[in-house]
């Protein structure tokens, strides 16, 4: 079957390239707790990974209408708490060798997160990541799973063909996003996740980015078949 060239390389951010999803989780549980001595499962709340902040405040407002959570408030401390802690996550297993040989490549990336821009420009600052496009979901109307954010990162990065982007994703509902953006899809899970068979979608799923890199520095998962 005939390869399909690469256009560009889109990266979601939080769980992905930083290991940053247990602050976002401690975030959500601190806040509620002490606006509304409210405790909610983690169960529950690891449902929304992948999802909009705006998203997800909007959703607890609404299944906790009767503790009386309020959207604005909710996401206002948390991206107050989320502010100075974004920068202490540290970088995932294997991607600062992949951001770095994809450069050495030209390959034009992006991070496509469901963070502020202002997170995403931290993180890249703080690590060094030769990153210089990127694409928040608080930029589009719907976030994940919904492909906004990623058609958008990639109309920044100037892709004709969404076809030929590849998108690399820790979550379920970025997998979702990245196929109904027409785009192939690298999974990294969370191997602690509770049901692995729903990244049966994506069109690779690795055990981490390290997997995206062959032992001599290539990156065959961007050279696959349709």
């Amino acid at each position: 079957m005939q390869q399909q060239p690469l256009a560009c390389a889109i990266f979601d951010m939080d769980g992905l390239l930083i290991d940053s999803e247990p602050l976002w989780l401690d975030t959500q549980q601190t806040q509620l707790r002490e606006l509304y001595d409210l405790v909610v499962p983690d169960a529950e709340l690891r449902a929304f990974q992948g999802t909009s902040t705006v998203e997800f405040c909007s959703l607890m407002a609404e299944r906790h209408r009767a503790r009386g959570v309020d959207a604005d408030r909710l996401l206002a401390a948390m991206l107050q708490q989320m502010q100075s802690a974004i920068v202490r996550a540290p970088l995932m297993p294997g991607a600062l060798a992949l951001l770095q040989r994809l450069a050495q490549l030209d390959i034009p990336m992006a991070i496509a997160s469901s963070s502020p821009l202002a997170f995403i420009e931290a993180v890249v600052q703080t690590h060094r990541l030769p990153v210089t496009v990127f694409a928040s979901g608080l930029e589009v109307a719907r976030s994940k799973p919904h492909p906004a954010v990623f058609e958008l990162a990639a109309t920044r990065l100037g892709a004709q063909a969404l076809g030929h982007c590849r998108v690399w994703e820790d979550s379920v509902n970025g997998v979702i996003a990245g196929r109904a953006a027409g785009m192939r899809v690298i999974a990294v899970p969370d191997q602690a996740h509770p049901q692995p068979q729903q990244f049966a979608i994506a069109h690779h799923i690795h055990a981490s980015l390290h997997d995206s890199l062959d032992a001599d520095g290539r990156v065959p998962v961007l050279h696959d078949t349709p």
